[in-house]
């Protein structure tokens, strides 16, 4: 249920139209290079712009193989719904173990409607999607008590994102505290060794060696209200109760970093942040529902129905595509007139292209992004734009100006199918220029 649920979501707003070069483009350009055995590029960031000095995330190989099965942005997809999903059936699985029949399913229904695995399907693909199964496993070996497993289940984590050190680090603490303190020793160390070599690589391979993203936690900045928003969705998204376990400690890295943040995206919920502390949320919840000597069932109850309105709260469900529409997962208008127009366009040929058309075109073309600012040699020959939408801080009036000006420089609207419009900008040295 949760692999479809996923799978609709991502692959229907896909075919919808509504796949953006930031993320899926950047993520699609990232996959190739590693199928090819190079290190992760994406031109859409920057002419060969390495993504190890954006984000250290080695595990991001793993969307190289999804690429090299399927050339395609929707095997990242996919791939995605995929780890999302099985988060989910890790969780519900731990339930059913652990509880009778009724609150188990509550625990698995709550999950299932989480707002943050949600958000995260939407949201085309993000490398976090790969902590998720991860940190279930890590989740449900501490309560458990099986502390070895624990232990070497958090170790990937150190390879999926920098910041996920800090995660591994409060899964040493939990094992300290409950007198695993060797294990907990060694395990804090290898975090801090992991955390060094991530920020080690990121300044490295960055080209202006500026660890830009640390430089967020600077300064903090306003935001008192959003920040607070964030913990109200988190603690009541999970059930409320949830927090009382000792599992609930591998949450407050994430929260901690989100709400330490300058940048306002890192504390709404409208995104894939959130989906990291799904799996957490509900196995802490199954850790203090089967310590509960009665009304077991109806806390379960009010926790399902907390989850399920929150998300109800933050996710306007009916904009979600249904996964068993036909037309979900077909093409929409949008993107049959996008191909049709992208036709004019030599095969093979570089594009630059707005946000909201370059997922549609990074299978089939190097890519790089569009801007209004970016001089014509930086963008051309050929521009792929759809003037109907804004796409990050453009908007239409902006493009269609932008496509009076070249056409004023000697370019020309070669194919225009929808709201897609195809430009060929001047070559230097052609007639046009000189």
């Amino acid at each position: 249920m949760s692999l479809l649920l996923c799978a609709g979501v991502g692959v229907g707003r896909y075919q919808a139209g509504e796949a953006h070069t930031y993320d899926l483009a950047i993520f699609s350009q990232s996959a190739r290079s590693w199928s090819q055995l190079r290190w992760p590029t994406a031109d859409v960031l920057a002419p060969g712009r390495p993504l190890l000095g954006d984000h250290f995330s080695p595990a991001t190989a793993v969307f190289g193989v999804a690429w090299r099965l399927w050339a395609d942005p929707r095997s990242l997809v996919l791939l995605q719904a995929v780890l999302l999903a099985l988060g989910t059936a890790l969780v519900v699985r731990c339930a059913a173990r652990h509880l009778p029949a009724a609150p188990a399913a509550a625990v698995a229904a709550g999950t299932l409607l989480a707002h943050g695995t949600l958000t995260a399907a939407r949201f085309d693909v993000h490398e976090i999607a790969l902590a998720v199964p991860l940190l279930a496993l890590v989740a449900i070996a501490l309560l458990e008590r099986r502390d070895r497993a624990a232990a070497l289940w958090s170790l990937p984590l150190l390879l999926v994102k920098e910041d996920m050190g800090a995660t591994v680090l409060a899964v040493a603490a939990v094992l300290w505290l409950r007198g695993a303190r060797r294990l907990g020793v060694r395990l804090a160390v290898v975090a801090v060794l992991g955390v060094a070599v991530a920020l080690g690589t990121m300044w490295a391979v960055d080209p202006d060696h500026d660890l830009s993203r640390v430089g967020s936690f600077s300064d903090p900045g306003a935001g008192v209200l959003p920040r607070l928003g964030l913990v109200a969705a988190v603690v009541v998204g999970g059930g409320a109760v949830w927090v009382a376990s000792p599992v609930a400690l591998l949450a407050v890295p994430t929260l901690a970093w989100r709400l330490a943040s300058s940048q306002p995206s890192y504390w709404s919920s409208q995104f894939h942040y959130d989906a990291v502390l799904v799996p957490v949320a509900a196995v802490a919840l199954v850790d203090v529902l089967r310590r509960v000597p009665r009304g077991r069932t109806a806390v379960a109850v009010v926790a399902a129905v907390a989850c399920a309105a929150t998300t109800a709260l933050l996710v306007d469900v009916r904009t979600l595509p249904s996964p068993v529409a036909a037309a979900t997962w077909r093409p929409s208008a949008v993107v049959t007139d996008l191909r049709a127009a992208v036709r004019a366009v030599p095969a093979g040929a570089p594009v630059a292209a707005d946000n909201t058309s370059g997922a549609y075109l990074v299978a089939a073309h190097p890519l790089s992004t569009w801007s209004p600012d970016k001089p014509d040699a930086a963008l051309g020959p050929w521009v792929v734009l759809d003037t109907a939408r804004s796409s990050l801080s453009t908007t239409p009036a902006q493009k269609a100006a932008w496509v009076a000006g070249a056409l004023a420089r000697g370019g020309e609207v070669v194919a225009r199918v929808g709201s897609t419009a195809v430009v060929r900008l001047p070559v230097a040295g052609s007639p046009a220029t000189t």
